[in-house]
């Protein structure tokens, strides 16, 4: 640094009018680009033998000097990033001192020199000028009225006559005084700025999030209007099972930061942002995303809301029905609820999974997620249908065109039920779903009749294991025709015809009653009921007389073989308590 006693410091008249033009010109601005420019060029035209520069600000985030403004070099300079201490411009940082080099030995020999990868970009800025260097260059440092270093102005003459100057070097430190009082200024009037933008940006999120909610456009909407702020994929799942996503979400995502949405203490659902690092959200962002949580948390419990008062609707339809009581608005009211009741109607009893989850909250998650699933499938295949949950069992009523073909709505119901059991699977339980069908009815007065039939062939899928996803009324007339009779009556007549092949499989650990059972389920099929059996035909064969031996009875009787298989049926795959007489 040039250290001159103040008294001896002097500026000619033309040097005070160049310092009066920059100070007039850096006092024309608050906007930071346009600042750099005019500082720069100002200061160029005020020392003769400048003929180009660069102004670099330091960037704490990145711990360097960025080119933030240049002339005479080309736009590769921008790219030069310098440490404090590398080359003159970042000693004259570090040091907090101006630098002068009057001729180009002083430049090139300086002993801090740039690192390669800054020194060719500074080649190619200045392959405009035929030495490819230059011939002097000075630094002086932006220091603030609060004594900060914020950068570095740098001059260059390119031209091989000319020269820097002691005095040159005090004008270049006055007007880099009046710069960084200049940019510190315009430095707090844009931090202001972005300031206010930030909050009215918020304040119209705010606004709009609510006019979406207030409007019903639902959390898909909301969703995406968070997405569009944050630029990172979204997905928002709830407790009822609902699941909405932004736009397509790479493959190689995964989900860095979780929020739960909550009302109070009740947990209503969670966002999940997908990133490629957990520590990329803004400040902003978590603002932004902080407030959505309190709008998902509303839209949420308004949906929930809707849904119950729709669900008590429903239900209360149902137990109508269930007790036959269909007042002359009964019609109006399943109308109103989404039933077409201009067709036909096929009553449908539905249940999934063996057992219930440890967690009521689980339990309840579980049944709605599969009501949803029910009422998006059954509302594609069978549009104006009703899926009301009712007693652990979904009751189904199917809106069927009178004439439909009875094949062709048991294969849709067929592809629903296996839907239905590969969702309820994801659960990792095996889980069976049971479709028990009713009657395909057409006046509403025989529907109550059509929907206990539905439920009870339900019943009856369950209580006989019965490996079918779906089965209609007429599946088990044999079981209602007996139903009037007492468990005691049917534990004797299955004790009769199959007690003591019971009792040769309990004493002699042999598979007798299962060998019979198959062998009635495939009558005139013996190779189906062998394969059943995972034996040969003629292991088989050898069975079936084993037990006409034990019972004394010709199996080739129509008679024998009818109670035969009526004792099958009942037993089922229960286990029987056998007399031991």
């Amino acid at each position: 640094m040039v250290n001159k006693p103040q008294e001896e410091r002097h500026l000619s008249s033309a040097r005070a009018e160049a310092v009066f033009n920059v100070a007039n010109a850096v006092n024309s601005t608050l906007e930071l680009d346009e600042l750099f420019e005019l500082t720069l060029s100002e200061t160029i035209r005020a020392i003769p033998d400048a003929d180009g520069g660069a102004l670099f600000l330091f960037d704490p985030a990145s711990r360097l000097l960025t080119c933030r403004a240049y002339v005479n070099f080309d736009e590769k300079v921008e790219q030069i990033r310098l440490l404090p201490g590398e080359s003159f411009t970042g000693d004259c940082y570090k040091k907090r001192k101006p630098i002068l080099l009057s001729n180009r030995n002083e430049i090139t020999g300086y002993p801090r020199s740039m690192r390669p990868e800054n020194r060719q970009l500074l080649n190619h800025s200045m392959a405009m000028h035929p030495s490819n260097n230059s011939y002097r260059a000075m630094s002086v440092p932006l220091i603030t009225a609060k004594e900060e270093c914020i950068g570095v102005v740098t001059l260059n003459g390119f031209a091989e006559q000319g020269t820097f100057t002691v005095a040159d070097v005090e004008l270049l430190e006055t007007i880099a005084g009046l710069a960084a009082t200049a940019l510190e200024r315009a430095k707090l009037y844009e931090d202001i700025k972005i300031k206010n933008h930030t909050f009215k940006t918020m304040i119209d999120y705010q606004q709009s999030q609510l006019v979406n909610m207030n409007s019903g456009k639902g959390l898909d909407i909301m969703l995406e209007q968070l997405f569009e702020v944050v630029g990172k994929p979204l997905s928002l799942l709830t407790v009822y099972g609902e699941a909405y996503n932004t736009s397509s979400i790479p493959v190689d995502l995964r989900p860095v930061n979780e929020y739960m949405i909550r009302d109070g203490r009740q947990l209503l659902g969670k966002l999940l942002i997908y990133s490629n690092s957990s520590n990329d959200l803004r400040q902003t962002d978590d603002y932004f995303i902080q407030q959505s949580l309190l709008f998902f948390a509303l839209e949420i419990n308004r949906q929930a809301a809707v849904r119950q008062v729709e669900v008590r609707y429903k239900t209360e339809l149902m137990d109508k029905l269930m007790k036959g009581i269909l007042t002359e608005d009964f019609l109006a009211k399943a109308a109103s609820l989404g039933l077409d009741t201009a067709g036909a109607f096929l009553p449908v009893a539905v249940r999934t999974g063996n057992s219930k989850p440890a967690r009521p909250i689980d339990q309840l998650m579980k049944q709605n997620e599969i009501a949803v699933f029910l009422e998006m499938e059954i509302g594609r295949v069978f549009p104006g249908s009703l899926v009301v949950l009712h007693d652990q069992i979904y009751l189904l009523l199917l809106a069927v065109n009178p004439k439909a073909n009875d094949k062709e709505i048991q294969r849709r119901l067929s592809a629903i039920a296996e839907e239905t059991e590969r969702f309820s699977n994801e659960y990792g339980e095996t889980a069976n779903a049971r479709f028990g069908v009713g009657m395909l009815v057409q006046r509403i007065e025989e529907l109550p009749d059509s929907l206990q039939s539905a439920i009870d062939t339900l019943k009856l899928m369950e209580e006989s294991n019965c490996r079918e996803r779906i089965a209609d009324s007429s599946r088990f007339l044999l079981e209602r025709l007996i139903s009037g009779s007492s468990g005691k009556e049917v534990g004797q007549f299955i004790n009769t015809f199959l007690g003591p092949i019971y009792r040769y499989d309990r004493d002699k650990g042999t598979e007798l009653v299962k060998t019979l059972q198959a062998y009635c389920r495939n009558l005139q099929r013996p190779g189906h009921a062998a394969k059943e059996l995972h034996i040969h035909t003629n292991t088989l064969q050898y069975r079936i007389k084993q037990i006409s031996r034990l019972l004394d009875a010709d199996l080739a009787d129509p008679e024998i073989l009818l109670n035969l298989q009526l004792a099958c049926r009942l037993a089922g795959d229960n286990n029987i308590t056998i007399d031991n007489q």
